[in-house]
């Protein structure tokens, strides 16, 4: 299944700033969870789409901007799990780029 783990190892960033106060600076690198559904993304999407998946339910549809990851993260995490995925875009920013815009693309 796609979502089986939200393990991520967390990374130390070294400065000399850091040392010379006797700091330890670490980052959870949420980034790593997946390349297109990553950190706050997979964790608010992986329980609604466990449960559309147990549910028997064959489509998501969800909202989002023109340059949303939001929807960029539901295409590709319904891809993964077999959804059909249907985003639809709100905002006045779609008139002017709507065949010029990448993530819209993705999707």
């Amino acid at each position: 299944m796609f979502f089986t783990t939200t393990f991520t190892e967390n990374q130390s960033i070294n400065h000399p700033v850091f040392s010379e106060n006797g700091i330890q600076v670490s980052i959870k690198r949420e980034d790593l969870i997946h390349p297109k559904v990553s950190g706050n993304k997979y964790r608010k999407l992986k329980y609604n789409l466990i449960a559309a998946k147990k549910e028997n339910h064959t489509t998501i549809l969800t909202f989002g901007g023109a340059f949303s990851n939001h929807l960029a993260a539901v295409a590709a995490a319904g891809k993964a799990m077999g959804f059909k995925t249907i985003g639809v875009v709100r905002g006045q920013e779609l008139i002017k780029v709507a065949h010029h815009n990448p993530t819209l693309s993705y999707c």
